[in-house]
């Protein structure tokens, strides 16, 4: 076969560093960064809100490979069901003469060089660390040695056989080895495997693991559990995203004119200036201002702005600015508190990398009661950075694995750069008090087990969200507009993404950025961003909140106090609000359509529901 590929955007997430990717019907584990072709292969990537925080280490995004390892080892043959352990030795002795990697083929002769099929199954643990299962153990777990006669490990031969009894289930499947004791696989999901983990990572050299929690033997490893090849839960990625946005707030603006060294030796004369003039400034910002108009022309801004940031630091007697906190301590939710004032302006954004036209909503539905403002968001850049991931869940007792996979971490992280467009909503605040206010008794009830949850699991500072019944309203809507529009306007779902603007109780704001960010085509198209015009966009939210109100799974669905992951959703389920896990960066949790459309009544099981921030739509 020609040489493994996978779309770039892809690398950051689902197939980041530590997951296994399906390729030709072959199974590839992506190596950590430390195995990575350096030098020309890595392009340097910048954005001002993630460069600034990450120095001294910086952003790559691989141009030409990365390296990959295949995983799992053990396969089985469809024919004739043996199974066969593929190594990397055997790839090199079979690597073709245009250096394309070959293809596992079944030896047997009845077979025709049938195409091997990776194992269904592997192991992982807690700690972030991938193994394979062991199958010698479950072929021979119910016999003893004496009954089949000598074998071993390396004389064996196995089998992967389906018995088709049972409805398919674990019981019907059977590993059979050549000495004549064969196991099937019942048990194999219900707990921890017998093996321990070692520590492994495939390619990598093999680590500690020790479990915190045994205090009846310190020191033992972490146990490992069964984990489906293609599970989304075997590789949970910590992704770090922002767009650039230019510099385009007040506070941005003027961090560009203190980084110019020219202004800082201006600031520092003025100041002693100032002092000797017994603190009277007037004189000293009159004759300062030739040079401020040089340094406002040098770095980009206007004399409006470098005459109030001097102004500021003259008064404030600045001293130097504190250090970007370390890479481990970046925030996604900084980030977003820096993005929302841009897309927000009522002057909208014209810049290289993010063109913003803002527009009043209309009467049509009371949706200018709901929104302040709509954005067609006609050009925009966003950088994903690769922080590191998770095996098995998100919460703070799993350990987050770093992408240099247990070596020395380089002084850069895994990136992308992608271009797209969109469609941005901003929330009126008054409307979100009142609605809250109103109906404060029934969105506690429905929310706070969920906010609790989430809390106690640490999803807000990892994934970065403020948790609050705000933020399940509007990541609700997100995926009810979300699918709507990829109706609408011809984009594949998985091809668009949200990004949710949520601030805390204290200092409330909200809002909602659908757009599509690919490194092809189609993230340039045109057609979501014009979807952003009130007059269709009000018909797109008419239409996706209208359907929320009723899912093929009513009533189950609406009346559930919890279902999904870890039960963190409550009306939402893949028949209403659930969408690709590529187009969600909240893994589909903390999902309610009953935020969005609830009519206030009592639902089949005597429960009042609240009324939905978007039920007044409805009524028009």
């Amino acid at each position: 076969m020609p040489k493994p590929t996978i779309r770039s955007a892809q690398l950051i997430s689902p197939f980041g560093v530590g997951s296994l990717c399906e390729i030709d019907g072959q199974s590839f584990f992506v190596r950590g960064t430390g195995s990575w072709a350096k030098g020309y292969n890595l392009e340097k990537v910048e954005v001002g809100s993630l460069t600034n925080w990450l120095r001294p280490r910086q952003l790559r995004k691989p141009t030409e490979s990365v390296a990959i390892l295949r995983f799992p080892h053990w396969h089985f043959c469809p024919e004739c069901r043996k199974m066969t352990r593929w190594t990397q030795d055997k790839d090199r002795e079979n690597i073709r003469d245009d250096g394309s990697l070959p293809r596992p083929a079944c030896d047997g002769g009845k077979c025709k060089n049938a195409r091997l099929v990776p194992m269904r199954f592997v192991a992982a643990c807690d700690n972030g660390h991938i193994d394979e299962i062991d199958w010698y153990w479950w072929a021979h777990r119910a016999h003893e040695p004496a009954q089949h006669g000598a074998c071993s490990r390396q004389t064996s031969r196995l089998h992967f056989e389906v018995t088709g009894k049972s409805g398919g289930d674990f019981s019907s499947m059977v590993i059979r080895c050549s000495c004549g004791s064969s196991g099937n696989l019942e048990g194999i999901a219900d707990g921890p495997l017998p093996q321990k983990c070692r520590g492994h990572q495939p390619g990598e050299q093999s680590s500690t693991c020790v479990d915190p929690e045994n205090k009846q033997n310190p020191g033992a490893p972490k146990p490992l559990y069964m984990e489906p090849r293609g599970s989304s839960s075997l590789h949970y990625a910590s992704v770090i995203s922002a767009l650039d946005i230019d510099g385009s707030t007040e506070k941005n603006i003027w961090e560009k004119l203190r980084a110019d060294a020219i202004y800082q030796n201006t600031l520092q004369m003025a100041t002693m200036l100032v002092g000797l003039q017994g603190g009277d400034t007037s004189l000293t910002i009159q004759t300062s201002r030739p040079s401020l108009e040089a340094r406002a022309d040098e770095v980009g801004i206007s004399i409006e702005d470098a005459l109030a940031c001097f102004e500021a630091d003259l008064g404030a007697n600045p001293v130097e600015a504190a250090p970007p906190p370390p890479a481990n301590e970046i925030s996604q939710q900084s980030i977003l508190d820096q993005e929302f004032p841009v897309l927000t302006n009522p002057k909208g954004q014209n810049s290289r990398w993010l063109i913003a036209r803002p527009e009043k909503p209309s009467a049509r539905f009371g949706l200018d009661k709901l929104f302040e403002r709509f954005v067609r968001v006609e050009r925009l850049r966003e950088v994903r950075a690769f922080r590191g991931f998770q095996r098995r869940n998100v919460s703070e007792k799993h350990a987050m694995i770093s992408p240099s996979l247990g070596r020395q971490q380089p002084d850069w992280l895994p990136a992308m750069m992608v271009l797209g467009e969109g469609v941005f909503l901003e929330f009126s605040n008054s409307a979100i008090a009142d609605w809250r206010e109103q109906n404060k008794e029934q969105i506690e009830e429905f929310t706070q087990s969920h906010l609790v949850g989430a809390e106690a699991l640490g999803l807000p500072g990892r994934m970065g969200f403020n948790a609050n019944p705000t933020f399940i309203m509007v990541h609700s809507f997100a995926h009810l507009l979300l699918n709507q529009l990829s109706f609408d306007c011809g984009y594949s779902s998985t091809s668009l993404r949200e990004r949710i603007y949520c601030g805390t109780d204290s200092e409330p704001y909200a809002g909602l950025l659908i757009y599509t960010a690919d490194s092809d085509a189609e993230g340039s198209m045109g057609g979501l961003s014009e979807m952003g015009a009130p007059e269709r966009l009000e018909d797109v939210i008419y239409r996706a909140v209208s359907r929320s109100q009723w899912c093929s799974g009513d009533p189950v669905c609406r009346e559930l106090d919890a279902q999904g992951v870890d039960g963190l959703n409550r009306a939402a389920c893949h028949a209403c609000s659930l969408v690709a896990e590529t187009s969600c960066t909240f893994s589909n949790v903390l999902l309610d359509r009953v935020l969005v459309s609830g009519d206030g009544r009592k639902n089949g099981r005597g429960t009042l529901e609240p009324v939905g921030y978007f039920s007044k739509v409805l009524e028009v």
